[in-house]
């Protein structure tokens, strides 16, 4: 498998710049890397994070987490991909108690180097590094008393650029909404709405964002063990559902260690082998932690993230 078509895959199939509400739109959007995900406690429980995101990535999995922030929030986060593309994902989110909570994060995409070929001749024409940008903004706020107390609703406002050989930007919107803790404060419910807006032009060939719309439930099984489900539509693509778990085992005083696993459908049955399952494990403290997580892709082989969080 060439680079490009590996790197198509690697962005859930959704890039037709690189390489309706079903299976039948797949190839009609642009701009894939805005579904790759963000951090890595997220990616070890299978991307199911729509009820359960409660640090600064969550202006990229439901802008209205953003109020369970606690104070301040910082995530980072590294991807490497296929030969030496990668994807890096920063982010900063604040409460600010009454009056809401804000956040802003910068997601890239690299493909890496690549030669490019005269298309009648096959001579190489020199080196090119396509990329993907996306530089996001966000608030939320939280409701208090009447019907709607306890929930929060979120926006997020995303510029949004592509680079092949041609230039292409857009603007889009986030929406989210989350509701107040139900069961004993074990239940939490989410929905989202991502990538809503323009579209990208390329010359002269013009194509829509990658669409998503999520719902999301997050419980707290016990005192150390959680699980989340999300259900996802995408304008482009057969719906999926993701189920994710984390289990928190005390290690010394204020420290945690973590242990993650998850399944996700939305590439079951698009690369052969094993596909479609994440795991991971991650160390927490009350100052922050860092997170890994792996994802076997079928005879991609394996991806992985690896984040550092802050939270002062």
């Amino acid at each position: 498998m060439n680079k490009i078509a590996a790197l198509a895959l690697l962005l859930t199939l959704d890039a037709p710049a690189w390489a309706a509400f079903d299976a039948s739109g797949k190839g009609t959007s642009t701009a894939g890397f805005l579904v790759l995900g963000a951090g890595a406690r997220a990616a070890g429980m299978g991307d199911a994070y729509t009820g359960a995101a409660d640090d600064a990535s969550a202006l990229y999995w439901n802008p209205a987490a953003l109020t369970r922030i606690e104070k301040r929030s910082a995530v980072f986060m590294h991807a490497p991909y296929v030969d030496s593309s990668y994807f890096d994902y920063l982010a900063y989110g604040q409460n600010l108690g009454a009056a809401g909570a804000w956040g802003a994060s910068l997601q890239y995409f690299s493909a890496g180097k690549i030669t490019g070929t005269d298309n009648v001749t096959g001579a190489a024409t020199g080196d090119f590094t396509p990329n993907d940008l996306a530089v996001t903004g966000g608030y939320a706020y939280p409701f208090r008393g009447g019907p709607l107390s306890g929930w929060s609703a979120g926006v997020g406002v995303k510029y949004v650029r592509s680079k092949i050989v041609a230039t292409a930007q857009t603007a889009a919107l986030d929406l989210g909404v989350l509701s107040r803790p139900y069961l004993n404060d074990r239940l939490r419910l989410g929905l989202t709405a991502s990538n809503l807006g323009g579209k990208m032009k390329f010359e002269s060939e013009s194509s829509s964002l990658p669409v998503l719309f999520k719902a999301g439930a997050a419980y707290k099984i016990d005192a150390r063990w959680s699980a989340a489900l999300d259900v996802a539509q995408p304008k482009d693509n057969r719906a999926y559902a993701a189920l994710g778990t984390e289990y928190v085992l005390p290690v010394k005083d204020d420290w945690g260690m973590a242990v993650r696993a998850g399944l996700n459908t939305r590439t079951l049955g698009d690369v052969s082998g094993f596909t479609g399952a994440s795991f991971g494990v991650g160390f927490m403290g009350r100052s922050g932690g860092v997170d890994y997580a792996f994802l076997p892709f079928g005879g991609l082989g394996l991806t992985q993230r690896l984040s550092v969080s802050a939270k002062f």
